[in-house]
């Protein structure tokens, strides 16, 4: 009859600590899947961010054409218009997809084009130096939306990776986690 005991107790050690060992590695990687997906949503949050400023940039662009003595007025108030819809346009981090991406950076390609051509026509720009200042930060907020997606991209790859690698290891918790889209086109 002690040998059973003994045997039981052996039974439950063994077992617990098994269970333990498990416990860590999910918790682990849970702390993994975190510290990566925390990373890739700020990495979002500055590509949002610099598009933001980008988009208010353009705005006050506008404004400082409209302070000028001519300028084609048909234009610029569908510029404006245009430039009220913008950010509702924008992709959403958990559901963009290519045609979507696509859409909103030909809306934006375009009305950047239009709004130079604007500025191009209008004789006393020069009387305003902020128009200047807003063109160089618009075109290098706009080159930055590359470094910005890739940086987003590098860790969402990541975060995706290592979720497939350790579903296993998550069992049920697994289907609480999504894989993130990317904006780069698989190879």
């Amino acid at each position: 009859m002690l040998f059973v005991a003994l045997f039981s107790c052996d039974d439950k050690s063994t077992t617990t600590t098994t269970s333990d060992s498990t416990k860590i590695a999910t918790d682990t990687t849970l702390l993994v899947l975190k510290d990566i997906r925390d990373s890739s949503d700020k990495a979002w949050e500055f590509m949002i961010k610099s598009d933001d400023q980008k988009i208010s940039d353009i705005m006050r662009l506008l404004q400082e054409i409209s302070y000028c003595k001519k300028y084609n007025v048909l234009l610029l108030d569908s510029l404006n218009a245009a430039m009220k819809t913008m950010k509702d346009k924008r992709y959403k981090q958990l559901t963009m997809t290519s045609a979507e991406i696509d859409e909103y950076d030909a809306f934006t390609d375009h009305i950047i084009a239009r709004v130079k051509y604007l500025g191009s026509t209008v004789k006393d720009i020069q009387e305003h130096p902020l128009a200047e200042t807003l063109y160089a930060d618009i075109a290098s907020a706009d080159n930055d939306i590359v470094r910005y997606r890739n940086l987003y991209d590098n860790f969402a790859f990541a975060y995706n990776d290592y979720l497939e690698a350790n579903k296993k290891s998550l069992g049920d918790k697994a289907k609480d986690f999504q894989k993130l889209p990317v904006f780069r086109l698989p190879a």
